[in-house]
């Protein structure tokens, strides 16, 4: 889903418009590497758990995964911003 033009129907009552969702962007401190979206089209909530976990920065994982990342490309660590039209 992209932020641009994303409408969330949570159930019939509730609609969240893109200007109240969220992306999560991977942020690197090594100038080399670009920060890069890896999720969009989040509600607050979402964004802000995401974020919260351990394994979402290089200083706090401990999962393989998240390990690899970081010798690939150096310390990082995820954010959410909201969506902008």
């Amino acid at each position: 889903m992209s932020c641009a033009h994303a409408v969330l129907v949570v159930n019939p009552n509730t609609v969240i418009e893109a200007s109240q969702m969220y992306k999560i962007v991977r942020q690197y401190f090594n100038d080399h590497t670009r920060s890069r979206t890896i999720e969009t089209g989040l509600t607050l909530e979402q964004a802000r758990a995401h974020c919260s976990n351990p394994e979402t920065s290089s200083r706090t994982c401990t999962k393989s995964g998240p390990k690899r990342i970081t010798k690939r490309n150096g310390p990082w660590f995820d954010s959410y911003t909201e969506c902008t039209r």
